[in-house]
């Protein structure tokens, strides 16, 4: 057996009558039974210690009241809201009330009531089947009050005409691609994971329930460092085969914004790529195609959409049902009708998914009373003037509003309680009929949009800033890929604007930066002679190695250049010497051009520059040579006669006469 004791000691209340000192926490209990079985309840040690000593102290004794077989569904939500009962039945039992028991090794008190068809001293009297509540008082010889209140269903009949009900677990998360490129689960969509492994270890086998799950979160899962993720995500792919998976788009995707901006490639993309994961997740088994669960409002232009992608049913949940109209009845199927096409539309019950939700007790508590309240529910409609037939035309969707019970023992208490009650048939989704045939219809309501042309106008961009560079950064491995997941994630319509622009915004920026990243000379060049190199310094200012093309034209074809076109890597942050042999056709400035482009021929970069020639050719050569020769010889000359005239002044005779 499974404890499931929640912090709350509070069940149901008592009669006004009684002054109760203390509730007892009902952890397991017998729910489906038979007239003449016995009546097992194990409650949770109490917290006061003389509550603890009076339900094992032979001086107590305790009242066991059942009510009449329950027929309406507000009658079980009545008791459950502290309502009394007029007890059809009730017994006595003498002190020690309980027996201390270990439950997979904690300790708990145990309870046994014998049942029987006839007034017994002993037993309690049960005359017919049906849903009934049981009551519990306890009192001590100190005159201490105890009690609990519970449901049990007694079914000796297993012919019924049965009121189809479905399970449904979704999980919707923030991404787990963060802006920085890292892959992060946050703790919020961790525990609600965890939930949903647990409520699929722990329910029947033998019982699956509809599962959607984003693609995304899978993905996230699959990629995440974290250990404890790959664990979680293998202790899941575990599960989700013997459940029935619904088809899902990649990303969360607004239906009504899509239709409305005649979206149907983008959609599809996502809706395949969203296909892609579940079925490597789901094995053999096929996910389910022909249901959409959706948490937004599906408007006319929806339903045409989503029916060209081979969608037979929808199932709304959340704060999606109460968009098609409050006086809906919600456990029923209805034909959502547009002109040419529509939609098998199913509703969650909110106040089924409110009870899940929001316990009232113990997991088992909260799970017996949402059990006994739908097979009420049979009850009333199969006691209407119609009769058993209409729950042929009944269904009930139950749902957490929040997508996965945050306590998964509530619902795989439920599952159990309702596998065992023949009133109550557990739907598959593959069980759903696409017939809109005998449905009422309803037209589809008027939803608001989401400006998904915005949002792609803005994707779009961001693309193609990336693809602009792509082949830059070729020798950088999948880093364009992560620059694409990261403009793909700016298109889940469920971010707000800030947050798509975190997205973006580090795309565009880096991008932007790869697109500068080398900014071509603009200082100008002398050469001495006609043919000559230039010599370029390349610095590259991004942490990514660039793969760039550098092309040399001369506008006015007075220069040539050996290779005029090459190819360059520049490391990150570093810094790279090009030489380029040129050769010069005239004297003077020239105007040459450098391109900058990327390997693909996109230009980056456009530099004009002047090459100063200062070379001399032809006979200017054989002159300059004589005049250097005659200039020479001259120096010469005049440096001799320079030399005499010094040494002359030097004469004995000279200094003599002076």
């Amino acid at each position: 057996m499974l404890l499931g004791v929640l912090t709350s000691t509070l069940f149901i209340a008592p009669a006004p009558a009684l002054a109760i000192d203390y509730r007892l926490n009902v952890i397991t209990s017998t729910f489906a039974t038979r007239i003449g079985e016995r009546l097992i309840i194990n409650v949770a040690t109490p917290t006061v210690a003389d509550v603890q000593t009076m339900l094992i102290d032979a001086r107590s004794s305790a009242v066991v009241s059942l009510s009449t077989p329950i027929v309406r569904r507000q009658t079980v939500a009545d008791i459950v809201a502290g309502g009394d009962f007029v007890p059809q039945a009730t017994t006595s039992v003498r002190g020690p009330v309980f027996r201390a028991v270990n439950l997979n090794s904690r300790p708990a008190f145990q309870l046994t009531v014998a049942t029987s068809a006839t007034r017994r001293p002993d037993a309690l009297q049960i005359s017919d089947d049906g849903v009934r509540a049981l009551r519990l008082t306890v009192t001590s010889a100190t005159g201490l009050i105890a009690q609990i209140t519970t449901f049990i269903n007694v079914v000796s009949s297993r012919t019924y005409t049965t009121l189809p009900v479905s399970i449904v677990a979704s999980i919707d998360a923030p991404p787990t691609l963060q802006p920085d490129g890292s892959v992060v689960i946050d703790d919020a969509t961790r525990e609600q994971l965890e939930d949903l492994r647990d409520l699929l270890t722990r329910k029947p086998p033998d019982r699956p329930i509809a599962v959607r799950m984003r693609p995304e979160l899978l993905n996230g899962l699959a990629r995440s460092t974290n250990p404890a993720d790959q664990v979680l995500r293998n202790e899941l792919l575990a599960q989700l085969p013997a459940n029935d998976v619904l088809v899902s788009t990649f990303r969360p995707t607004d239906v009504a914004a899509y239709a409305a901006a005649g979206l149907k490639a983008p959609f599809e993309a996502q809706l395949l790529r969203g296909e892609s994961i579940l079925d490597a997740a789901n094995g053999p088994t096929l996910i389910a195609r022909t249901v959409w669960l959706t948490n937004g409002a599906l408007d006319t232009a929806s339903v045409d959409f989503l029916r060209d992608f081979g969608v037979t049913n929808v199932i709304a949940v959340g704060d999606s049902v109460a968009n098609y109209g409050a006086d809906l009845d919600p456990n029923r199927p209805y034909a959502l009708r547009t002109d040419t096409k529509g939609l098998v539309l199913h509703l969650a019950d909110t106040r089924y998914g409110s009870l899940i939700d929001t316990p009232i007790g113990t997991a088992y508590e909260s799970a017996t009373a949402i059990a006994a309240e739908l097979i009420a529910q049979r009850s009333e409609l199969a006691n209407s003037q119609i009769g058993a037939t209409v729950l042929g035309g009944r269904h009930v969707v139950v749902a957490s509003a929040s997508g996965v019970p945050p306590e998964p023992l509530i619902g795989s208490i439920l599952i159990r309680h309702l596998r065992n009650s023949p009133q109550i048939s557990l739907r598959r989704i593959g069980n759903f009929t696409p017939s809109l045939e005998g449905l009422a219809r309803i037209t589809p309501p008027v939803v608001p949009l989401v400006d998904v042309a915005a949002i792609q106008s803005r994707t779009t961009d961001a693309l193609n800033a990336v693809n602009l560079v792509g082949d830059v950064l070729a020798t950088n491995e999948g880093l364009t890929q992560r620059w694409i997941e990261l403009v793909d994630v700016a298109n889940d319509t469920s971010l707000t604007d800030a947050q798509r622009s975190e997205y973006l915004d580090i795309v565009l920026t880096q991008a932007g930066a790869v697109r500068n990243a080398v900014k071509l000379p603009t200082t100008s060049f002398t050469f001495g002679g006609r043919d000559s190199e230039l010599r370029l310094a390349l610095t590259n200012t991004t942490p990514f190695e660039v793969s760039l093309r550098l092309q040399l034209v001369s506008p006015t074809g007075k220069m040539t250049f050996e290779p005029a076109e090459f190819d360059i890597v520049i490391a990150p942050n570093g810094q790279q010497e090009v030489t380029v042999n040129a050769s010069a056709r005239a004297n003077g400035l020239i105007p040459i051009e450098m391109l900058l482009k990327s390997p693909s021929g996109t230009i980056l970069d456009v530099a004009q520059v002047r090459v100063r020639v200062n070379a001399i050719a032809g006979l200017g050569r054989g002159v300059s040579a004589v005049f250097l020769v005659l200039l020479l010889a001259w120096w010469l000359i005049h440096t001799r006669r320079h030399h005499k005239q010094q040494n002359a002044k030097k004469h004995p005779a000279l200094r003599s006469q002076s």
